[in-house]
């Protein structure tokens, strides 16, 4: 996995399963024979790189109906002439920025109107490019950075739920097993030990409920636009630059 992977996919769905994590360790179950080989297992057997792909289907997901809600992708809502709210000088440089550096031209203001799809679609196309041509980290490093950090809130959002619900199967695993060891077992229930299991994957639980948001998605996206959009700008003026004298 490389740095994107690991951060944008494979961190949320491990936050995911934080919650039985804590409790193994805190319980003292973290070193079983049990788990130990079921984790053994998953590693070799690819565990990781599968539960990125899910984290990363199910952030795909999720994208497209908040994308859909919010009018389109940020990218597109920047560059769009009708949209408003937008800084049209800021706009106008994106724009010609944009074309400048994918040779697409995008919609005037007029065929906007007559067909608003067709013009999104040459932004997403053109946008598209520049992604492609922003990939160097070492030129382009605030766009790798905000590109994970997007990547992370959507992922993180689109598996929302089933990280609030393993987080709350764990807290009522943790309350079950205290009230076991009381009533069947006859033990004390109320140990340091287990206080710090089902305060712990509490807080997990508080987390889940609070970290992923749609608010928190849009932020990022609306950053890592910014920079990929100033990037353009960046790849339009090294494009216009004069050649040294002397060059063929």
């Amino acid at each position: 996995m490389d740095d994107y992977e690991r951060r944008a996919r494979l961190a949320p769905g491990l936050l995911a399963l934080l919650p039985i994590s804590v409790a193994l360790a805190v319980l003292g179950l973290s070193k079983a024979p049990v788990v130990v080989s079921v984790l053994t297992a998953l590693s070799l057997a690819g565990g990781p790189i599968v539960l990125a792909e899910l984290v990363r289907h199910q952030g795909r997901k999720v994208q497209e109906s908040l994308w859909a809600s919010w009018g389109g992708s940020p990218t597109i809502q920047k560059l769009r002439l009708l949209q408003g709210g937008q800084n049209s000088l800021q706009r106008e440089i994106w724009r010609k920025a944009v074309s400048s550096v994918t040779g697409i031209e995008l919609a005037s203001a007029r065929s906007e109107r007559a067909n608003p799809t067709k013009a999104d679609e040459a932004i997403d196309v053109a946008v598209g490019q520049v992604r492609n041509l922003t990939r160097d980290e070492t030129k382009f490093p605030l766009v790798r950075a905000e590109n994970r950090g997007y990547g992370f809130h959507r992922n993180l959002y689109g598996i929302r739920w089933t990280g609030r619900i393993t987080a709350l199967l764990v807290v009522l695993g943790v309350g079950a097993y205290m009230l076991w060891l009381a009533n069947v077992e006859h033990q004390p229930a109320i140990t340091l030990v287990n206080v710090l299991a089902l305060l712990a994957t509490a807080v997990c639980l508080v987390i889940w409920c609070v970290l992923p948001s749609p608010v928190r998605m849009k932020n990022a996206a609306e950053r890592y636009t910014y920079e990929l959009l100033q990037a353009a700008v960046v790849l339009a003026a090294e494009k216009a630059e004069p050649a040294p004298e002397g060059s063929p």
